[in-house]
């Protein structure tokens, strides 16, 4: 695998929501050897810290973007790979900031940056779970850890889920000539934080020592769609027409 020139490695965590993306960030910052940052290319500062989410954010995005300079991504991401002075320097990238021509043109171009590949495979959770953010945003007063049900359109989801696969498979291709490590939720949280495989895996890819990997965030929501979804016996029916009935509880 290639490095840049002064021995450093460049690496990005390829991904989308509700993935456990967050999670890994917090992960690899807690190793010694690694400076990993979020959503840099929506203007955010290395160190993550929790982004604005009013009425305005996508104003305070646009202005974000453009008054760091995370529009032009050469420039931008050249200047984030060298600042730091850990081993590794890593950054998330969300599929979605990767429509823009420019951010994905650079990170394709540099094919010396390796690749975290992180997916959900049970992408039926995933759209169940995107649903139940929005839901939790409208109802602000609701305890965290209180169980938010959620009404599931049972075409909609099957569409969501067909989407999902093909940007994966899509950025999977675009990718293919770069170190490319394949990730995914289901193996990488464990009942008490980060598997050891998937650290092992991750420390291997990177070139860094297999030291312990923490993370302070849990989980929200039920394991089971049963507890989730209201109109649960209907999108099982749905749902077992379709190649991706093995999602079902």
């Amino acid at each position: 695998m290639q490095q840049t020139d002064t021995g450093r490695v460049r690496a990005i965590i390829l991904t989308t929501q509700r993935s456990g993306s967050t999670f890994l960030v917090d992960c690899l910052r807690s190793h010694p050897e690694v400076e990993c940052s979020g959503e840099i290319l929506n203007g955010l500062p290395d160190v993550p810290r929790q982004m604005y989410r009013g009425p305005f954010r996508q104003v305070v995005k646009g202005f974000r973007i453009l008054r760091t300079g995370a529009w032009l991504p050469g420039p931008y991401l050249d200047a984030f790979f060298r600042r730091g002075t850990a081993r590794v320097r890593c950054f998330k990238a969300m599929y979605n900031q990767l429509a823009r021509p420019f951010a994905a043109r650079y990170l394709v171009q540099n094919e010396d940056i390796r690749v975290i590949h992180l997916r959900r495979h049970n992408l039926l959770k995933v759209h169940v779970s995107t649903l139940l953010m929005d839901k939790r945003k409208q109802l602000q007063a609701t305890a965290p850890t209180e169980t938010v049900w959620i009404h599931v359109d049972p075409q909609k989801a099957v569409a969501a889920i067909r989407k999902a696969q093909a940007k994966f498979d899509a950025y999977d291709r675009q990718f293919s000539r770069h170190p490319l490590l394949q990730i995914s939720y289901e193996k990488l949280i464990g009942p008490d934080g980060i598997t050891e495989d998937a650290r092992n895996r991750i420390c291997e890819f990177l070139g860094i020592a297999q030291l312990p990997m923490t993370s302070p965030l849990v989980k929200l929501n039920p394991d089971s769609l049963r507890d989730m979804v209201t109109n649960y016996d209907e999108l099982e029916r749905a749902m077992r027409a379709t190649e991706f009935a093995w999602m079902l509880d």
